[in-house]
């Protein structure tokens, strides 16, 4: 018989540090054009790719408002970029890790050797099973491995550079997500990290109107992205409680360490964050509380900054040293001294990172506190999940309860005690 899965408290995680204006992340989104059209996608195309000197001004305002410690270039799909490697080349020359998303489709060990030398520290590779990638139609998150193994081994192969994979995740392939988790652990020698989003939108089902500075918007998929019209809202309601559970009854030896609740609900879980320590490519645990609060506290006041992506591709034995303070590990490395050949491998870990972003509620949206993925826009700081609100209105959105159906649904909601998730990434 299984035992039941500990249930998440907040009181045994360590809440992320972070805040709007000492945050570890800038977010830079240095182009809106894409070579892959994705379920969901939160950007349209709008203004292709931007200025190297606009980009200059943005990494500025986030080192100076920000205080990061690295730049995630998004976009669209950064890589085609025609002045990448030197945006990298600047970011680094900034004393910040330039850190890459994108969906691998454009990505090649010459280029990838480019950015290594310009000073890229790691890449965060999307994919996931409704990307209608070409060459990989109608196949599932299993299916997909190989191509996440392609990529892995060219970018192992380039070297100097962390690879991360992320994927949405949807009604349909959250079954999946403990068997992604399991094939991260037998790449640990490869693969440095693995983040689950769960699947958002706007719905447009009735229920709701949506305002701009009280003044009511039209909405729908060519207005905004992420308008949906089709979906249920079962389709959208996947939490992150639900992501955690279904890694958790299948390695056991997963455990998040850190959170970030939310604006509005003192009952989120907007980000939950864990590494998974691994010997030979088997789970040892997982780094705790006090190894995390060690960590974020030690970076900050060693360099002055919080962290979030590591320049080498993994600690190595030397996290094992935080047993001194964090049980979590101390329990890892009961397990790692067990096996006397351990002494001639070492170890490695893979960041595990949930994310549930926003939520609408009754005139406000559920947001992720102290958001790691804040962008600049018109000389302001906003949430990047919801730019092309910003981009296409001016201001976000504000989503308000008709009557009627909508508080029937909110009603029901209530009473079952779930949220009613409809605005995100």
């Amino acid at each position: 018989m299984k035992s039941p899965i500990p249930a998440l408290d907040k009181r045994n995680l360590y809440r992320f540090p972070w805040s709007l204006n000492d945050n570890p992340q800038g977010w830079v989104e240095v182009t809106d054009l894409c070579n892959l059209k994705c379920r969901g996608c939160y950007r349209q195309r709008l203004e292709g790719h931007k200025s190297f000197e606009a980009i200059k001004e943005e990494i500025q305002f986030l080192k100076k408002w920000r205080n990061v410690d690295n730049i995630s270039l998004a976009g669209g799909e950064p890589i085609l970029h025609p002045q990448i490697v030197d945006i990298v080349a600047y970011i680094a020359g900034q004393k910040l890790k330039p850190f890459m998303l994108g969906n691998g489709v454009a990505h090649n060990r010459q280029i990838l050797i480019e950015l290594r030398k310009a000073g890229l520290v790691g890449v965060g590779l999307h994919v996931d099973m409704h990307q209608n990638r070409p060459g990989w139609e109608n196949k599932n998150e299993l299916d997909l491995c190989a191509l996440r193994e392609q990529l892995a081994d060219m970018v192992w192969e380039v070297g100097g550079i962390s690879c991360n994979f992320n994927s949405t995740i949807y009604r349909d392939s959250l079954k999946y997500v403990p068997d992604l988790v399991k094939w991260a652990i037998r790449n640990s020698r490869k693969v440095q990290g693995y983040t689950f989003m769960t699947y958002r939108g706007a719905l447009l089902d009735g229920s709701r109107e949506y305002l701009v500075q009280g003044r009511n918007v039209h909405l729908d998929n060519e207005s905004l992205g992420y308008a949906l019209q089709q979906e249920t809202r079962e389709e959208i309601s996947i939490m992150s409680t639900d992501v955690y559970a279904a890694i958790k009854a299948a390695v056991p030896e997963y455990a998040p360490s850190v959170y970030l609740g939310g604006t509005r609900k003192h009952t989120s879980f907007k980000w939950l964050d864990g590494v998974i320590l691994c010997c030979n490519a088997k789970p040892l645990g997982s780094l705790g509380k006090k190894g995390m609060e060690f960590t974020q506290t030690a970076h900050h006041l060693i360099f002055g900054s919080y962290l979030i992506y590591l320049k080498k591709k993994s600690a190595g034995r030397i996290i094992l040293l935080l047993s001194l303070v964090d049980a979590g590990v101390r329990a890892a490395f009961v397990r790692y001294i067990r096996n006397p050949l351990n002494i001639f491998r070492t170890v490695h870990s893979v960041g595990i990172g949930i994310v549930q972003a926003p939520d609408a509620q009754d005139g406000d949206v559920d947001m992720c506190e102290s958001c790691p993925d804040i962008t600049v826009f018109e000389g302001r700081l906003v949430n990047s999940c919801r730019l092309d609100e910003y981009r296409k209105f001016g201001d976000a959105l504000t989503p308000s309860l008709t009557k009627g159906l909508g508080q029937a649904i909110v009603f029901a909601e209530v009473q079952a005690g779930t949220t009613d998730p409809v605005m995100a990434k």
